[in-house]
């Protein structure tokens, strides 16, 4: 198969989500997450043809975006603190694996995983209900891809890795998007009827 066909299939789940989230009406929410998602197709296309180093940058971006987007809806950092506790712990274990592993690429992997925990807490302490769960199963999904890279192979990797992260997408974005709604309606409401 052409490898713009690959690549094209491997980010039209992503593109999908984004069609749904202009659908949902236009504001600065939308458009956070409309970056982020953006980035994460570059990621995809980058990753697909072969080019880490800038395909992990362009998730940097995405998990950025993600991360300051739940920030915005930020309750408290002591919220659900066993969680952020626990993704903390994943974090520092999987920083001692890639410190020994990775090479020369230690240092933009850790830096990316830095990131991906900032936005892992960051929608642990999020009122946007449920993406918690999507920022957890996204942080799986990179793990899976760390330690078949640079530690030892899992089997089955490439579909783990695609299954989790699209539905880790489909979480985070989906949550945002029923958020962006919520926030129409309400403006909506607060219209006088005549």
């Amino acid at each position: 198969m052409p490898i713009e066909i690959s690549a094209l299939l491997k980010i039209a789940p992503i593109l999908f989500l984004s069609f749904l989230a202009i659908n949902a009406g236009l504001n600065s929410l939308n458009a956070h997450l409309l970056f982020a998602l953006l980035f994460s197709m570059g990621g995809d296309v980058l990753l697909e043809i072969g080019l880490f180093v800038p395909g992990l940058c362009s998730f940097l971006l995405a998990q950025f975006l993600y991360g300051t987007l739940f920030l915005r809806y930020h309750s408290s950092w002591s919220a659900n603190y066993p969680i952020s506790l626990g993704l903390g712990c994943v974090s520092i274990v999987m920083a001692a694996i890639m410190w020994n592993y990775a090479g020369e690429m230690r240092l933009p992997v850790i830096a990316y995983l830095f990131v991906i925990t900032f936005m892992g807490l960051s929608a642990n302490t999020s009122t946007i209900k449920g993406v918690t769960l999507g920022a957890a199963i996204f942080i799986l999904s990179d793990s899976i891809i760390a330690i078949n890279r640079f530690v030892m192979e899992i089997p089955a990797a490439d579909w783990l890795i695609m299954t989790s992260y699209y539905i880790a997408q489909f979480l985070l974005a989906s949550r945002v998007i029923q958020e962006i709604r919520t926030q129409a309606g309400i403006k909506k409401s607060d219209i006088p009827q005549i």
